[in-house]
């Protein structure tokens, strides 16, 4: 058995949806990055037996903050397939503009924080773990998180990339490690992967950050190979892990 823990598809995504479950992914989590896109997440959940949702405003969106956003967010959240607040952080690298393109700005460092900082309160209220986006070039993220003290709901970081220091600290906060593809399959991030063979199988979630959840196969593929495990031992234990995480059985 095979998990997705972050991917981005929607109700158009019947055949992608598909596939992977004909690949053996079971468990699938498309996350919102604004209210908009957490209500398609809702839906698509809804129309998948395999797929649950994750409601958040992504820090590429923390322009959209409010008071109301963030209450919005919270009444998605209340919906019977939503297993987690996300995808929420911090970026301090660049953004999509409304063209979809790549820009090498962000916004204002004290907007993210305090959208941030009310994103995880919201998800300790309503006991739901947080899946975290962060790039930031520091432990920023992980003060906050301390600092809100989610111990009790759960964390994973999403996409991890940083440093087997940063990787560590996670670990000790009982913080879930989410490897995606983009740097495990970086030809020029060859200490990445040598990192992710140190981290514990223990706290290995697998994902695509795609809309392509069969991918997240050649992830558990790849980590297989760096820890001279059996495919089929990391994929059901990434599962394990990402339903223990999620409090689902």
């Amino acid at each position: 058995m095979f998990s997705e823990s972050h991917c981005h598809i929607d109700t158009k995504s019947i055949d992608a949806v598909k596939r992977a479950e004909e690949k053996g992914v079971k468990l699938i989590l498309t996350a919102g990055i604004d209210i908009k896109s957490s209500v398609e997440a809702v839906r698509t959940a809804e129309m998948f037996p395999t797929v649950k949702a994750c409601v958040g405003i992504h820090p590429w969106n923390a322009d959209q903050y409010s008071e109301e956003a963030v209450r919005k967010i919270g009444e998605l959240a209340k919906a019977s397939k939503v297993v987690a607040i996300s995808e929420i952080g911090l970026d301090y690298v660049g953004r999509r503009d409304s063209e979809g393109k790549f820009v090498n700005e962000y916004i204002d460092k004290s907007i993210q924080l305090e959208l941030f900082r009310e994103q995880l309160k919201l998800a300790k209220k309503l006991k739901l773990p947080a899946l975290v986006h962060d790039r930031t070039p520091d432990e920023e993220v992980l003060d906050v998180i301390e600092e809100v003290d989610l111990s009790k709901v759960g964390v994973a970081i999403h996409g991890f990339s940083k440093d087997i220091y940063y990787a560590q600290r996670c670990i000790n906060m009982g913080i879930y490690l989410s490897i995606g593809q983009r740097a495990l399959f970086d030809p020029n991030n060859k200490s990445f992967r040598e990192i992710v063979a140190k981290i514990s199988i223990e706290y290995i979630l697998t994902e695509t950050d795609s809309g392509e959840p069969e991918g997240v196969i050649k992830v558990v593929e790849k980590i297989s190979e760096l820890k001279n495990l059996d495919l089929e031992y990391v994929g059901e234990t990434a599962t394990n892990n990402l339903k223990k995480l999620l409090k689902i059985n």
